[in-house]
């Protein structure tokens, strides 16, 4: 895989967009971070709740984060840049320009200045071809400094605040908290997780392979997401596409 700068065709760096052969939507790049403490109600993460007029994800709940930017590729490299190319499959320059993207949208949208060598790579996941706005998404994770204080800076969102992993799932179950299935199984993936410590250890040895879902219907009439590989993840009967929309 090649990055940003590269000669890949249909990739132009200036814009981070990736056209799709398949006539969908153009895809850009984005970069999330799962920002991670200790809580006395176990793991909890930062979320915000996006406001219900924006074009992607409206009144949905998100890991802070946003669009690679062309200037994201400019700055020095980050020292763990080469581990986090080994990890998402991609160019040490890339990596870096990813790191700088998530390190810039996690200040942005919480306040939080992190050492971008304190971002652990995560997960990958590209929009399903059937949105009219898509991202191919690189997460990460990183705990928050005990002297750092997270906050709600970002106009984009209606409201944001640590939240058990627990109690966002919980949450999403009763539908109460609309979510994505990015989200949904990142933070499953997180709820097995004792402390924010485990977390960043586990994340080291991950394989990160990029997942891009499809909607299908069960034999029951009700939504899934099919995750491939035989994974699939319920739908309930509230879901809504990240533009808004409802499933036909």
């Amino acid at each position: 895989m090649t990055g940003p700068g590269s000669s890949r065709p249909g990739f132009p760096a200036e814009r981070g967009l990736r056209e799709d052969p398949s006539g969908a939507a153009a895809v850009r790049e984005a970069a999330t971070v799962m920002l991670l403490r200790d809580g006395p109600d176990g793991l909890q993460t930062w979320m915000l709740r996006r406001v219900p007029k924006m074009a992607f994800a409206p009144g949905m709940s998100v890991f802070p984060g946003g669009g690679v930017d062309p200037a994201d590729a400019l700055g020095p490299v980050p020292a763990t840049a080469a581990a986090v190319a080994e990890q998402f499959d991609t160019t040490v320059e890339h990596a870096a320009t990813l790191l700088r993207a998530a390190g810039r949208e996690l200040m942005e949208e919480t306040d939080v200045r992190l050492p971008l060598e304190a971002l652990r790579p995560w997960a990958r996941w590209i929009t399903p071809e059937v949105e009219p706005r898509r991202y191919d998404t690189y997460f990460f994770v990183a705990a928050v400094p005990d002297e750092a204080t997270a906050a709600a800076v970002t106009s984009e969102a209606s409201h944001a605040d640590w939240i058990s992993v627990a109690q966002a799932l919980a949450e999403y179950e009763r539908d109460e908290r609309p979510m994505l299935p990015p989200t949904v199984v990142n933070l499953s993936e997180l709820a097995s997780m004792p402390s924010a410590a485990a977390v960043l250890d586990s994340a080291a040895a991950r394989v990160v392979r990029p997942i891009q879902p499809s909607f299908r219907r069960n034999e029951s009439g009700t939504w899934c997401a099919d995750l491939g590989g035989g994974r699939l993840l319920p739908l309930p009967a509230s879901f809504r596409r990240s533009s808004g929309g409802v499933l036909p």
